[in-house]
């Protein structure tokens, strides 16, 4: 989702039972509704977040909804803290955005197609598409599904990867 939109997601626009985010059209960027399949990973963090009684955002600090400038000033606190550059103009530096870029990446390499990666993160469909291609809700599950499955399997290699690292430094320190 694009900042705007996580700024803006209200508890209203998750569909728990189905698993989804419904974006009304004055949340995006496209002006158009938008409907964001939630995986496994996304819902065990939804479960933990408090609802506020006052107002209906999903996302809050201390009790009110962020703003723009508030995530960019934690974001950019986290990646000092992680002591991962951060920044467009720092060499290997990250921004907000990034993410982005690199789930639409991540849904490639997962063997997502074009039209479902473009739906996903609410990139216009072009030419004739825009009028015959509609996706259906269990379309766009499959796509998270097959995502997740590919994600997960990163995750378990970085892992194992990290898991070896201490070894190989003991077996060298003789």
């Amino acid at each position: 989702m694009r900042m705007g939109e996580l700024l803006g997601l209200r508890w209203s626009h998750v569909d728990r039972e189905n698993e989804f985010f419904r974006l009304p059209p004055e949340l995006t960027k496209e002006s158009k509704p938008k409907k964001i399949p939630i995986n496994y990973h996304v819902a065990s963090v939804l479960a933990t977040v408090p609802r506020a009684i006052h107002h209906d955002y999903v996302f809050t600090y201390q009790g009110t909804s962020f703003s723009e400038g508030g995530i960019k000033r934690s974001f950019r606190t986290a990646c000092k803290n992680a002591e991962v550059p951060y920044g467009r103009k720092t060499k290997n530096g990250i921004t907000f955005h990034d993410i982005r870029r690199t789930v639409k990446t991540h849904l490639l390499y997962a063997g997502v197609d074009k039209v479902r990666r473009d739906t996903i993160v609410g990139h216009s469909l072009k030419g004739m598409d825009v009028h015959y291609i509609v996706l259906s809700d269990e379309s766009l599950r499959e796509a998270i599904n097959q995502y997740t499955v590919w994600l997960d399997k990163e995750i378990g290699k970085a892992d194992r990867l990290l898991k070896e690292v201490p070894n190989e430094n003991k077996n060298n320190s003789g």
